[in-house]
């Protein structure tokens, strides 16, 4: 069974990445991680250090603490709308 915090680290980042309009490619090119690093941490896979969540939050322009606190946020679309 994962944990309750991956889950919630995981809808968190994908919401503000969405928020951005950022792919998964785009955050992991800002970031300095792969692709499929952030795939991984996205489906609650992995263990993530501290500086890269910090790295993640500041890329994504919210505090370190706002990809952990458990949020009811809107659903959000299964991918990023490049267009607009």
């Amino acid at each position: 069974m994962k944990s309750n915090i991956r889950k919630i680290l995981s809808e968190n980042i994908k919401y503000y990445r969405f928020k951005m309009r950022y792919t998964q490619e785009t955050l992991a090119e800002k970031t300095d991680l792969s692709a499929r690093y952030i795939s991984d941490i996205e489906n609650e896979n992995g263990n993530i250090p501290i500086d890269t969540l910090e790295n993640i939050a500041n890329i994504l322009k919210v505090e370190p603490y706002m990809l952990l606190k458990e949020t009811k946020h809107k659903k959000i679309p299964k991918r990023v709308n490049m267009k607009n």
